[in-house]
């Protein structure tokens, strides 16, 4: 499962690069939010907490407590960018105002470099 959770982790990642390339950006916030709970799933079962499912916010508060609070694993940043991008995602997804291009543009920085420590963190 951990293989997986990357691989779609860096799908979303360049689905997210390719919405923001063609200025879709309330596509571009879905994918960025998707590819960070995806890397965030790789990163918790990476340390043993393996769930069949997980819920928004039980992903979000169990990646914040466990492996930024607890075991300092990851920075507290992405504590807050997990919050910030599933915040946009709302956003773009179920509401009619769209996502701003800046706003865009720093989430998907951030999503890059989530998943690029999750992955220098759990592989060998």
């Amino acid at each position: 499962m951990l293989a997986r959770a990357l691989a779609r982790a860096q799908e979303f990642l360049q689905l997210a690069e390719l919405a923001l390339a063609n200025e879709l950006y309330n596509g571009c916030a879905v994918c960025c939010y998707a590819a960070l709970c995806w890397a965030a799933i790789a990163a918790l079962e990476h340390q043993g907490f393996t769930q069949r499912e997980w819920s928004h916010g039980g992903l979000k508060q169990t990646f914040t407590h466990e492996l930024i609070q607890r075991r300092h694993l990851y920075p507290k940043a992405f504590g807050t960018w997990l919050v910030g991008a599933y915040n946009l995602r709302t956003l773009a997804q179920y509401k009619p105002k769209d996502v701003g291009t800046k706003e865009t543009r720093r989430l998907l920085h951030h999503t890059r470099e989530f998943v690029m420590t999750v992955e220098e963190v759990v592989t060998p």
